[in-house]
């Protein structure tokens, strides 16, 4: 039998490399097994905002794990380049929630009122006149736009291998293996069997997106496609995050215009769609008309966990004694991926979560 590790992880995106820096950092012993490489499907692929939570959202079954996660990443926003030797592009970008209708634009009035008393964030309601003064290039179709200056940006491909190479530099281990089984005693799970070699473990970590379910838990995950494109236009870049309908643009440190998104249940299909292009463009253009004619630089797609209510999991799977789950962010992976990563790792030590997990566990969908 090969050796093992005190916590074996299995999946190298962000959560599963949040899991890994935040064991070594407590001088655990962690192997990390991924079959392909680090940030190689969504983590490596995603947008890479870290956006305020406000109004209501805030007091939801998630808000709390989310502002949790904004405190994680502002922290490793100063540490982690110094850590792992990697620039993971965190940055300040103000975040404009855009009003494309008359009811979107009161709903908008009526988060920013509710604010509007507090002065510990910059939240502001936006008029089309001053947010054409932020971005003259916006379309004039528009209602005006609801902006938050706290809010951020990392390059998830960036910052999910500088969590990694951090963890790494701790004495953490990286198998390019694929685990396909639990090894089991009793109701116990004692490790993992990968690349024909058993390999123990005192905990085991399941953050493989997609594929955490199958034939390691069962869990109900599936995956959710999602495309973006990144564009090449003349003039300045767009120095804010705009978001409307689901949809978003800005521009990133590589100079190019990033843009999405698509929601598709493709099974774990992952190939670009002309399709997917024609939509996202399309959707752009109309809030940014000038890209019309930008030169489409590079397209991307990815498979994000989803969850039958749409919510995470986290916590120990039923009847797998020693495993525990964190998966299922959905489009909320880089955002929410410190806070899960951490509470992963908190529960294979059998510390106590920092925030209230018990809207995520696993056993509510019953045993798997």
């Amino acid at each position: 039998m090969a050796v093992g590790a005190d916590v074996i992880i299995i999946g190298g995106g962000v959560v599963g490399c949040s899991a890994a820096y935040y064991l070594a950092r407590e001088g655990v012993s962690v192997a990390l097994f991924e079959k392909d490489s680090v940030a190689s499907h969504a983590s490596g692929f995603a947008f890479g905002g870290v956006i305020k939570v406000l109004g209501e959202k805030t007091w939801d079954v998630c808000g709390q794990l989310s502002l949790y996660s904004e405190r994680l990443h502002f922290e490793l926003g100063e540490s982690l380049e110094d850590e792992s030797g990697v620039d993971t592009g965190y940055r300040r970008v103000p975040h404009v929630s855009l009003a494309l209708t008359e009811a979107e634009a009161q709903s908008y009035r009526r988060e920013y009122l509710l604010r509007a008393d507090d002065h510990s964030i910059d939240v502001r309601w936006l008029s089309y006149g001053e947010l054409s003064h932020i971005e003259p290039r916006i379309s004039p179709d528009l209602d005006g736009g609801l902006y938050v200056g706290e809010a951020y940006d990392v390059e998830p491909y960036r910052f999910t291998l500088a969590l990694w190479q951090a963890a790494e530099r701790r004495g953490a281990s990286l198998h390019n293996r694929e685990v396909t089984s639990l090894n089991r005693s009793g109701d116990r799970v004692t490790g993992v069997r990968a690349g024909g070699e058993s390999f123990d473990a005192g905990a085991v970590i399941i953050a493989a997106g997609p594929w955490s379910g199958g034939a390691l838990t069962q869990l109900p995950i599936s995956p959710l496609k999602g495309q973006i494109v990144r564009l090449r236009a003349p003039g300045p870049p767009v120095n804010v995050s705009l978001w409307w309908n689901g949809d978003y643009a800005t521009s990133k440190t590589d100079g190019l215009v990033w843009a999405g998104t698509t929601e598709e249940n493709a099974g774990f299909d992952d190939s670009p769609t002309d399709e997917g292009r024609d939509a996202i463009i399309a959707s752009v253009v109309r809030v940014l008309p000038y890209l019309e004619n930008a030169e489409l630089v590079r397209q991307t797609a990815c498979l994000r966990p989803v969850t039958p209510d749409g919510l995470p999991i986290i916590g120990p799977v039923p009847c797998l004694e020693g495993v525990f789950a964190s998966t299922g962010a959905g489009r909320n992976g880089i955002q929410l991926g410190p806070a899960m990563g951490r509470a992963a790792a908190d529960l294979a030590l059998g510390l106590d979560s920092h925030v209230d997990l018990g809207f995520a566990d696993p056993a509510r969908f019953g045993a798997v």
